[in-house]
């Protein structure tokens, strides 16, 4: 399965979820209308003269059966009308079913309250003002609802929502920033799109709107992908740090090599002679290793002082005068300073 396919369904199960959420109060049923019509509604001028008086229509289009379902509750609940519920089967170039809610009787009032249209009934850009508590709850699960769309748990976190116009766009971001403390992108001028990239950010959106199902696959995914990705920073690390002191063991051990090739192995002393020993038989041991495999034990600085002794010494010619009594005065002047 493709992720944009596992996208889409985890999509619609957040769909489903919040749908099936109760109404809840007149202010929760307005802002979540509002923002659904103002995302994927239409506002038209109908012909003739419905029995209000009113020559405005609302209608609403959507992929998803749950959203025409909750925008055909949310009309009957919150104001009493009787919209039609309409569905167009998949052909032609349309592989999936449509759905519509269609309103025309009553549907001057709801417009004005929704703030969709002003008093003389022109169209009005931008979210209703005054989105704050529950109604901001409920105007981002509309905005999720009619235009959102979520990456699966276990995925690259990413949320957005497809605005019409940049003012809507700007007005939902500044909703979201109030639920989740994070303010979201607000990309592009024709195609404005709305975007969250945090995934503890979009967990904490997912709670408040009540899609407490979806949250909790989403958080445990996110925590998964959390773990792989330190898991694997950390093996990586892991190895860098073995590749590095492998490759310094095993100049080390060329460096002694070098040395006794130079001075010999009677010319070093005591400290020297045993150190060069233990890294020589030991060449992917670390510095603290190799001082404890000493006798006596030694400290890891110790053991670098006299390694870098033995590296200086194999670049020392043969025929530098008192450089193995040079060695043996200040290799033992190091260890015991």
């Amino acid at each position: 399965m493709s992720t944009p396919t596992r996208e889409r369904r985890f999509t619609e199960e957040v769909r489903q979820e919040l749908a099936r959420l109760p109404v809840g109060t007149d202010d929760e049923v307005q802002a979540e209308l509002a923002t659904l019509f103002r995302l994927v509604g239409s506002l038209t001028v109908v012909g003739g003269a419905p029995a209000d008086g009113e020559r405005i229509g609302l209608g609403l289009a959507t992929g998803s059966g749950a959203v025409a379902r909750r925008a055909y509750a949310l009309l009957t609940h919150g104001f009493g009308v009787r919209p039609e519920l309409l569905v167009r089967e998949p052909g032609g170039m349309q592989h999936r079913a449509r759905y519509g809610v269609r309103l025309t009787v009553g549907a001057g009032p709801v417009a004005r309250t929704l703030a969709l249209v002003d008093a003389e009934g022109r169209p009005v850009d931008g979210l209703p003002p005054g989105l704050v508590g529950v109604a901001a709850v409920a105007c981002a699960r509309g905005a999720l609802l009619g235009a959102g769309s979520v990456s699966g748990p276990g995925r690259a976190p990413h949320l957005e929502v497809a605005a019409r116009t940049r003012l809507t766009g700007e007005g939902l971001a500044a909703v979201l920033q109030t639920l989740v403390g994070e303010q979201p992108a607000v990309i592009g001028d024709e195609q404005v799109r709305v975007v969250l990239k945090s995934g503890a950010a979009i967990a904490d959106l997912l709670a408040a709107l009540g899609a407490t199902r979806a949250f909790l696959a989403y958080d445990d995914g996110r925590l998964r992908r959390q773990l792989r990705s330190d898991a694997n920073r950390l093996a990586n690390a892991d190895a860098a740090n073995l590749r590095r002191s492998i490759e310094a063991g095993a100049a080390q051990v060329r460096a002694v090599e070098s040395a006794i090739a130079r001075v010999g192995w009677d010319t070093l002393d005591e400290d020297l002679r045993a150190t060069a020993l233990v890294r020589l038989a030991n060449p992917a041991a670390s510095l603290a290793e190799l001082g404890s495999l000493l006798d006596p034990p030694v400290g890891k600085s110790a053991v670098h002082r006299r390694l870098r002794r033995l590296e200086t010494l194999g670049r020392e010619e043969h025929d530098q005068a008192g450089a193995p009594a040079a060695a043996r005065g200040s290799s033992r002047r190091e260890d015991r300073g």
